[in-house]
């Protein structure tokens, strides 16, 4: 899922509470530490768990969680829960953007968790690694997402980070706000 949507997918902060946004956001951090950045983030939103985790696994159409998947394709698949995924995104921090592309192995788990690990001699990325673990309470859906992924791109070292991190924080939001919408819609 990650990610930088995948890169956060991966999709994605520091501490972060009064953020206008679809659900209730329990946690959102992001860490950096030796060049890699470590992203949590737990939510409730207005949406049928069942739903959720459709539209985060029909890997042909992530482009309508958000704006910044700009192509993703099922590669293919070694079983109904083993798959191969493509994931292109633009990701800008101020004035730079870049096009990312990740090559993820996606593992769907029973109890409606998501595993995604990027091959980085196909990918962007030297290392990413992202789980989505999905509940539903109450009519509700709990959603948590940890990601750990490492930049294969240069990062400015006194103000990439925070502005990376910011903008992880940002995009993963946004994947939430757009999950909620399209599961209401389904």
């Amino acid at each position: 899922m990650t990610l930088f949507r995948p890169l956060l997918l991966s999709w994605l902060f520091m501490t972060y509470s009064a953020f206008a946004t679809a659900g209730d956001v329990i946690e959102a951090t992001v860490t950096n530490e030796d060049k890699r950045y470590f992203v949590n983030l737990e939510v409730v939103i207005n949406a049928d768990a069942r739903h959720v985790f459709k539209i985060l696994t029909d890997y042909e159409n992530l482009t309508s969680i958000s704006d910044s998947i700009t192509e993703s394709n099922l590669i293919y698949s070694l079983s109904d829960n083993d798959h191969r995924v493509k994931v292109t995104t633009k990701a800008c921090v101020t004035f730079f953007c870049k096009t990312i592309v990740q090559i993820q192995d996606v593992e769907q788990l029973p109890g409606m968790v998501i595993i995604s690990t990027t091959i980085p001699d196909k990918s962007d990325v030297d290392y990413a690694h992202a789980r989505w673990k999905i509940t539903s309470n109450d009519g509700l859906t709990h959603v948590s997402f940890n990601a750990d992924l490492k930049p294969s791109f240069w990062v400015p070292p006194l103000i990439g980070p925070p502005l990376i991190e910011r903008a992880l924080r940002n995009e993963a939001l946004a994947v939430i706000e757009g999950l909620e919408i399209l599961a209401q819609q389904r």
